[in-house]
């Protein structure tokens, strides 16, 4: 298991933590935040995996970046997510920096936006390309007293049992608060007239994968919603991304099931219904492909508190 501590230290790097780091909070291995102040503060020497949500409140200060390529420079106020299907380089920060950097396991940042994600879906496409928002001052206000709750809540003594669960709720709450400003300033997301390149096939792709994967597991529905055969789709994938399309529809479904097991109040048969299997015992070979065990024997080793690899 990761030592989120050290990943997002070494993430940072090491060299610089005195000029960058005032304070730290945690909520176990699932969730960091770290306050951040300082000049000239590097970021990125160990860019974001898929296993972590990497964010980051920018107050003050300026953010330079590469991004897929393209060089960006923003200015604070802004709202930062560091999607990790999007290519992250020479990530710097110039000027007296202020803000907040959160990392959160990307399990427990699914669980905390399960109900969230599928009203989100008309902007995450474009949002997902250039996730950056910037913010005017009213905004900023509302982003950071959020950002301060969560981070005092993080730091106070973890005496009670629904700590896990006070900081979902706050989690949450920024999360929403973050949608509400990217609905009021965004437009809505036009379809394209013209033929997809490659690249904006492969994002088009993955913001249908990520949207539609528990209702819909057949490659061919993607095709048609993107108007190319299986063997392009496949090859483009392969090409971009170094996976098939049923590999990554898999994989994303496996995932969700995962957050889905840990919630008791649903039975095995209510997953297999909410993910559109034909019958239990389908879901239950699926999972078993995959995990190497059926999803009650997942389910019973996390209720263990053991850590499951699949």
């Amino acid at each position: 298991m990761v030592n989120l501590k050290e990943y997002v230290l070494d993430w940072l790097g090491p060299d610089r933590v005195q000029a960058g780091i005032v304070e730290m909070a945690a909520c176990g291995s699932e969730v960091i935040m770290v306050k951040l102040v300082g000049a000239c503060l590097t970021l990125g020497r160990k860019l974001p995996d898929r296993e972590h949500h990497v964010s980051m409140l920018m107050t003050r200060g300026e953010l330079r970046l590469t991004l897929n390529g393209d060089r960006v420079g923003l200015f604070a106020p802004a709202y930062i997510d560091f999607i990790a299907s999007n290519q992250w380089k020479n990530v710097t920060v110039e000027g007296n920096l202020e803000g907040y950097l959160l990392v959160v396991e990307r399990n427990f940042f699914l669980e905390t936006t399960s109900k969230l994600r599928s009203r989100i879906s008309e902007k995450m496409m474009a949002y997902a390309k250039r996730p950056f928002v910037s913010l005017n001052s009213e905004e900023v206000v509302g982003l950071q007293g959020l950002s301060s709750s969560l981070f005092a809540l993080m730091s106070a003594e973890k005496n009670g049992i629904f700590h896990r669960e006070l900081v979902q709720s706050m989690l949450r709450a920024c999360q929403c608060e973050l949608w509400n400003i990217v609905f009021r300033q965004g437009e809505s997301v036009e379809k394209a007239e013209e033929p997809y390149r490659l690249g904006e096939m492969v994002a088009h792709f993955l913001y249908l994968a990520h949207t539609y994967c528990c209702e819909r597991h057949e490659v061919n529905w993607y095709c048609e919603q993107l108007g190319v055969s299986p063997n392009a789709l496949t090859a483009t994938l392969k090409r971009f991304y170094g996976k098939t399309a049923r590999s990554i529809i898999d994989d994303l479904l496996i995932t969700e099931a995962k957050v889905t097991l840990r919630n008791p109040e649903l039975s095995v048969q209510d997953i297999s219904d909410k993910f559109c299997f034909s019958d239990q015992s389908a879901f239950g070979k699926f999972f078993k492909r995959y995990c190497g065990m059926s999803p009650a024997l997942f389910r019973r080793e996390q209720e263990k508190g053991k850590q499951v690899d699949c």
